[in-house]
């Protein structure tokens, strides 16, 4: 009996192995934006040009349970407008200087239908850190010219800024800002 039980310990870990791969973003073919509302009327859009992330587990047909670290560079932060820029890394808004990242990490990773997955986890921007739940679309997977594993995924979501102490230009910017990323990830080796 106690051979049975180390042999099926011993598979469970051997499968557990296999699929726990490690995929990278690739920050060429990768963006990371969120539109705010501007007096109610336009959107501004930016994005960060610094990041990274990886993801653990899954394979080019399923992510479920996987387990996702994103970090982004405040510094990076780009709307098309240098004032706004500056602007966006004072204390007004993302305080660069004390909080230099943004971060998420998941606490799940689920299937809620065909090619799409509801994402939960911890997201931390000003020091302050509030659980939020994105969509990813499993956009699709291919193969690189090295032959390794390739996907896309597309993750969207809506945040309120205030609940993490972004709360500059009240006035004029929304709460409700929405986030959509764009995302390929190769299989790392």
């Amino acid at each position: 009996m106690k051979n049975i039980i180390l042999s099926a310990i011993v598979l469970l870990m051997i499968s557990v192995g296999v699929h726990a791969q490690t995929w990278k973003i690739d920050p060429s073919h990768s963006s990371i934006m969120f539109n705010a509302k501007h007096s109610g009327i336009a959107f501004v859009n930016g994005r960060f040009m610094e990041f990274d992330a990886t993801v653990q587990g899954g394979t080019p047909q399923d992510f479920t349970g996987s387990k996702v670290a994103f970090t982004a560079q405040v510094s990076s932060v780009s709307t098309g407008a240098e004032g706004r820029d500056k602007h966006l890394k004072t204390a007004d808004f993302f305080d660069m200087e004390n909080h230099p990242t943004i971060s998420f990490v998941s606490k799940s990773f689920t299937k809620s239908g065909e090619n799409k997955y509801k994402v939960t986890g911890d997201l931390t921007m000003r020091g302050n850190t509030k659980e939020v739940e994105l969509t990813a679309i499993h956009i699709g997977s291919t193969k690189t010219r090295d032959g390794l594993d390739k996907v896309g995924f597309q993750l969207t979501g809506n945040v309120d800024r205030n609940e993490f102490g972004v709360a500059g230009a009240a006035g004029s910017v929304a709460p409700i800002i929405e986030i959509l990323c764009n995302v390929e990830m190769s299989i790392q080796k």
